[in-house]
């Protein structure tokens, strides 16, 4: 069996191993060496484990990352110590070869990003030649940078012989302290390239010259951004004016600016590193690497923990609202965000069975030169080295040409489109689109013309027919087979509906929710546990993952919903305030809306009074238009389809949309002086409704105050009654509840005694709080919740004090007193939900316990099975 000995033998010019069998070399005789320097830890481990193959093991992991190689070094230092090194040598030659190579494959893309060693480079290039010390103050003679300094003596020679070589470090080898230095070290040396190269160039005395000086100046810093550190400069406008040129030259010499670049284009190398490796595919990681999941859900957590902590303040009112309740009632959660797309697919399809159009289900992916592995495990030979984000910019420009293509032939459509990731991360599309029936064959023929355009020869089956033949020299080419590209489908309403389709694939992608017993396909794992990989994946990629066609936009769907639901509030607030005569009253009322028997007024609480008059409450709006007053129905009932009609169908133009989102624009307002369009309202045919009245300003809460508190007592031993014999013993520290604390004081200072007393001269204490006339209908209020929750009557006493007071585990109340007749007295409810935090990772707490926290930490710290490759 051969093995590799240092020294070797050269010969023919190339480096041979010694075989050990014709060889004089006695049976495990290791020569002595010497441990080379400069080696990393990794490294330093082969080295220890086997330096005989030292220079030859070399060829393998120079260049490669050192995360990375771990996994190769594990593997190799493994089966060296249990089967020989001979065969540890042929395990990278044989299996780590080929991912070598395709690592290399990916690091070209990158080779233009910054390094550790070229940011230290250009650092000493255009570090700034600025006095640190320089004069803030003035002297008689003059101020001190008109004097002559004696010149210093520097032996840069020497300097140069000591210096230690900057390790040359990749970006994605670079952790985040590291990233953040970095970042400033590119702003700085960006800054120092303007200050000293570019703008002597351009010198300005007029205001035109300091136009066009902006304008140049731009170009030319964006083009050194560009060429040396390999990332897009900011461009606002293709063609550049002076104020967006000077918005994005603050961009580039700014820290937070590049910190947010240098950290997203780390994420991605390394995930497109662990891409090639084969760290993503149904054998290792589906979707997404365990590094990215594992980075995606600790910044889930840390964003969720940075959220609990942040409060909500109204700058009118002083109003105080949790973040967190309000991030759980948006869309930003995944359940509510879910539901939102449910009922756009519903609506879409309500309104194409409302027009006679007929469904098509579409799916389109990409050639096979994007991906990566096959789903049985295995690299793809002729992977081009794409990424994710390639194969996505793919997708979209082959949709582009589609889409186009329609509109050229008049063909038009409308629907909704799903982006989701293969087993190793490459993107493709399904789409479920409603055309005319008499336009499904040019829609079908398009589609697959411009799916398949690309690569189309492997998409022919080819075989030898006749082999035993020797004339037959060309293989047989059959006829197109599109199916490995895109996929054509029409609706059959019998076999199940268009939402009940698409349903799937949004659950899947969302949360998993009602998924559960479902397997996929390609990774064989229960798709609800493959949500938070697919939820990676597209954090990861920056992928949109949903996408609507045709129609109104859906911000102002939400805006009408949101005056719905203010002017709702303010309703149910006039209702809370009524006496039962009246919400009797109010019941009669409504009569005509209620469905089935009615149940007479008498035999209901005010509670139940209550809820069936809110609940069949309909927000008004005055328009002479009746087709913007059933808009708005429509948004505040959820029905998609009634929205969609009423601004004008799914093929109306943004210009002839009946209602329209209204933006207010505050100039100079964001970091780098640009104009902000922040959403105020939306435009109902000339008419402004303001929806967003309140402005809200985001702080941290104030600290909890601690439920205990440190109680110190010292210990004597008390020979006599007389002090001066006591001994000090020991002191304690104990934690007690606060309230026992403060009694334990009131008890030891006693009660105060009179004021202007014999042995009390000060003036009695104030009063805690000046009793104020509330209105009316505050006072019923308090009154209703005195009966309610059998209050006594310090609770008016601690709503006079601010105090937020706990009605039930849910529910508290506080009273927020007015200063002026603008903000009067008011209270305010705040209503607690246990969030369902499932979308985190948190659903049911797994028990730790034995054999089965064993199973779940090596399945979730497993590193691929590179032998399936």
């Amino acid at each position: 069996m051969p093995n590799h000995y240092n020294p070797v033998i050269k010969r023919y010019g190339y480096t041979q191993p010694i075989n050990e069998d014709v060889a004089c070399i006695a049976h495990g005789y290791q020569p002595k060496t010497q441990e080379p320097e400069n080696l990393n830890f990794l490294e330093r481990d082969l080295y220890d484990a086997n330096a005989i193959n030292h220079e030859w093991r070399k060829q393998y992991f120079a260049n490669l990352p050192t995360y990375l190689g771990k996994y190769f070094s594990k593997r190799y230092i493994d089966i060296g110590e249990k089967q020989g090194y001979a065969k540890a040598n042929r395990y990278l030659s044989q299996r780590m070869q080929p991912a070598v190579e395709r690592v290399r494959k990916v690091l070209t893309k990158y080779k233009h990003l910054p390094t550790s060693q070229k940011v230290a480079l250009l650092s000493k290039e255009h570090e700034s030649d600025d006095d640190g010390f320089h004069p803030v103050f003035f002297k008689e003679e003059g101020n001190p940078e008109d004097f002559k300094r004696k010149q210093l003596k520097f032996d840069f020679d020497q300097v140069d012989k000591d210096r230690t070589p900057v390790a040359n470090r990749l970006l994605a080898e670079l952790e985040q302290d590291e990233i953040k230095e970095m970042a400033s070290r590119i702003a700085e040396i960006v800054n120092q390239y303007w200050m000293n190269v570019v703008a002597p160039k351009y010198p300005a005395t007029t205001e035109d010259e300091t136009d066009e000086s902006m304008v140049l100046t731009y170009e030319e810093i964006a083009n050194f951004v560009t060429v040396t550190f390999g990332m897009n400069a900011p461009r606002k406008y293709k063609k550049q004016t002076p104020l967006s040129a000077a918005n994005d030259l603050s961009r580039m010499i700014c820290e937070k600016w590049w910190l947010g670049r240098l950290a997203s284009h780390r994420k991605v190398m390394r995930e497109h590193l662990a891409i090639a490796i084969g760290q993503v595919s149904s054998k290792a990681s589906p979707y997404a690497s365990w590094d990215c999941i594992r980075e995606h859900k600790a910044q889930q957590k840390r964003n969720w923990d940075a959220i609990q902590r942040m409060l909500l303040t109204d700058e009118e009112t002083g109003e105080e609202v949790q973040l967190d309740d309000m991030v759980l009632k948006s869309v930003s959660n995944p359940a509510i965000r879910r539901h939102e797309l449910m009922v756009r697919c519903r609506g879409c399809e309500d309104i194409g069975n409302e027009l006679g159009l007929q469904g098509l289900f579409l799916t389109l992916t990409t050639p096979a030169k994007y991906h990566n592995s096959y789903k049985k495990g295995g690299f793809i030979n002729h992977w081009n080295g794409a990424s994710p984000k390639q194969a996505q910019a793919y997708l979209n420009d082959v949709w582009t040409r589609i889409r186009s293509k329609l509109g050229r032939d008049g063909l038009r459509w409308f629907g909704v489109r799903v982006a989701e990731p293969h087993h190793d991360g490459t993107p493709h599309w399904h789409l479920l689109i409603w055309v005319k029936p008499e336009d499904v064959s040019g829609v079908r023929e398009t589609f697959i013309s411009y799916a398949t355009e690309e690569d189309r020869s492997e998409l022919h089956p080819q075989f030898l027919k006749e082999q035993q033949k020797p004339f037959r020299k060309a293989p047989y080419v059959g006829p197109l087979d599109y199916s490995a590209r895109c996929d054509f489908g029409s609706i059959d309403k019998e076999k199940g509906t268009a939402t009940g389709y698409i349903a799937k694939y949004i659950s899947k992608n969302i949360d998993g929710y009602a998924m559960d017993g479902e397997v996929s396909d390609e990774t064989g794992k229960p798709v609800s546990e493959m949500a938070k990989n697919v939820s990676a994946w597209k954090s990861r990629w920056a992928i949109r993952q949903f996408q609507f066609f045709g129609g109104a936009p859906v911000t102002t769907y939400r805006e009408l919903r949101r005056f719905a639901s203010q002017n709702k509030k303010a309703f149910m607030e006039y209702v809370f305030m009524q006496s039962r005569n009246e919400l009797m009253c109010l019941y009669d009322l409504i009569h005509c809306q209620l469905m089935g028997p009615l149940k007479p007024a008498k035999i209901l609480t005010n509670l139940e009074l209550m809820e069936v008059i809110g609940d069949n409450y309909e927000s008004r709006f005055k328009s002479a238009n009746a087709s913007i007053t059933n808009t708005l129905k429509a948004a505040d009932h959820g029905d998609w389809h009634g929205y969609i009609m009423g601004q004008g169908g799914p093929f109306v133009a943004r210009d002839d949309l009946l209602i329209t989102n209204s933006y207010e624009e505050l100039p100079f307002a964001s970091p780098h002086g640009e104009t902000v369009r922040k959403l105020e309202g939306f435009d109902a045919s000339g008419v402004l409704v303001k929806t967003r009245t309140k402005k809200w300003t985001i702080g941290k809460q104030k600290p909890a105050e601690p439920k205990t508190e440190k109680q110190v007592t010292y210990e004597f031993d008390k020979p006599t009654p007389c002090p001066s014999t006591w001994k000090f013993k020991k002191r304690v520290i104990s934690f007690v509840s606060k309230t026992e604390a403060e009694g334990g004081a009131l008890d030891l200072h006693g009660i105060s005694d009179a004021s202007r007393s014999s042995v009390n001269n000060c003036t009695r204490p104030k009063i805690p709080h000046q009793e104020r006339e509330l209105s009316p209908l505050i006072e019923n209020e308090i009154s209703r919740l005195i009966d309610e929750y059998e209050l006594d009557d310090s609770f008016r006493n601690d709503l006079f004090k601010g105090h937020w007071i706990s009605l039930s585990k849910e529910k508290s109340i506080k009273l927020r007193q007015g200063e002026t007749e603008r903000t009067p007295d008011n209270l305010v409810y705040h209503t607690k939900h246990e969030p369902d935090l499932s979308w985190l990772g948190e659903a049911v707490p797994i028990p730790m316990v034995g054999s089965h926290y064993q199973a779940i930490k090596i399945e979730e710290y497993q590193q691929p099975d590179l032998w399936l490759f």
